[in-house]
């Protein structure tokens, strides 16, 4: 029930914004600015589907957060090519570290398939720095490290302009994160497999 609302209310803010050509949306020189967001946290809670990856051990994510605002520029003489900025935020309970919150800000790049940006497949990587917070429940035990960031996704955008949506497109993807720590506290390395299937973007 909660994917279904989620999808609704993605689809409805859409069809809001692109009910006439004046949409505010509207740019004189094209769809170059994209920000893309995701409902991901909700499928995760049905379906479990990320995979984590800790010293040896694979185990189901139990996530209760898990947030990414993206931001992209397609380049003038380069259409395929973006440049973006994302922030993450995750709060989870993952093996051998217990209770978590993470946070970070990464830039990156994005390439394009089509020069149809709404409707091409494309690659993406990703680099920056975060913050990691462990809460052990034991006075003392708890831990913040400083982590380096890295995150590279392969998805496929879909534009739901034959549904009367002018602007937002379903972007699927498919995307592997590693996590270094320049601390070791809470943890040293993770790395994660994650299906995004809850993502969208909207193009102005």
């Amino acid at each position: 029930m909660k994917t279904i609302l989620a999808l609704v209310a993605a689809l409805f803010i859409g069809n809001a914004v692109a009910q006439d050509g004046s949409s505010p949306l509207d740019s004189s020189t094209g769809s170059r600015h994209m920000f893309e967001f995701n409902a991901d946290s909700v499928l995760q809670g049905v379906l479990s589907l990320d995979k984590s990856k800790v010293r040896g051990s694979d185990a189901d994510n139990d996530s209760q957060l898990n947030l990414r605002l993206n931001y992209a520029y397609s380049l003038p003489q380069m259409p395929r090519i973006q440049v973006g900025a994302r922030f993450n935020y995750l709060k989870d309970t993952i093996p051998a570290r217990g209770d978590a919150e993470d946070y970070s800000l990464q830039i990156g790049a994005i390439y394009n398939h089509s020069a149809d940006l709404r409707n091409s497949v494309y690659l993406s990587g990703y680099v920056g720095l975060g913050w990691a917070n462990t809460y052990k429940g034991t006075p003392g035990q708890d831990r913040k490290d400083e982590v380096l960031t890295s995150t590279l996704a392969l998805g496929k955008r879909f534009s739901l302009e034959n549904w009367g949506i002018n602007h937002l497109t379903y972007t699927p993807e498919i995307a592997l994160q590693s996590q270094n720590s320049t601390t070791g506290k809470g943890f040293e390395y993770t790395q994660n497999l994650q299906f995004r299937f809850l993502q969208f973007a909207v193009f102005f």
